[in-house]
């Protein structure tokens, strides 16, 4: 989110907001969308009222097996792969490395629909970057606040 955020700000030529700061308005739920455990929660409800509605899955989950992650969503989208290439030829064609080759997503154009430009999107596309910018406290925090407002659900997995 502290990328992401940078991005837009620096495209706008606004000085660019210092890390604790995106830490502590994240806690508080105060960042650009919404504030993300109301958001997440939101979506939580709805998936278990309507399920036939709504697909959630983490980043985590994906990269675990992208495999089959992207074909349970098109499974769910109702449009089921036949055949093993053409589930591998959708991974590979929506990896983040072949994502980051697309010149549009590479530029520094602002779409109509966003706030930031298309290259603000895209970053490593890692699991477990954030243990190079957070601090052990940073992570504390986060993960107890994730832990309270997730508590009920299946949302927060202890690791």
């Amino acid at each position: 989110m502290w990328h992401f955020q940078n991005s837009i700000y620096f495209e706008h030529k606004w000085e660019p907001q210092p890390f604790e700061d995106i830490v502590s308005k994240f806690c508080e739920g105060v960042v650009v969308y919404g504030p993300y455990f109301e958001h997440a929660l939101g979506y939580h409800k709805e998936s278990l009222e309507r399920p036939e509605k709504f697909f959630i899955i983490t980043y985590e989950e994906l990269k675990s097996d992208p495999n089959i992650h992207v074909k349970r969503l098109a499974k769910f989208l109702g449009f089921p792969f036949v055949g093993k290439d053409t589930e591998e030829q959708v991974v590979r064609s929506c990896s983040i490395e072949t994502l980051k080759k697309h010149e549009v997503n590479n530029s520094s154009v602002v779409p109509s629909w966003g706030i930031g430009p298309y290259k603000s999107w895209f970053r490593q596309g890692q699991v477990g970057d954030h243990l190079n910018y957070l601090t052990k406290d940073m992570i504390e925090q986060i993960d107890a606040i994730t832990r309270e407002k997730f508590c009920e659900t299946n949302l927060w997995e202890e690791n």
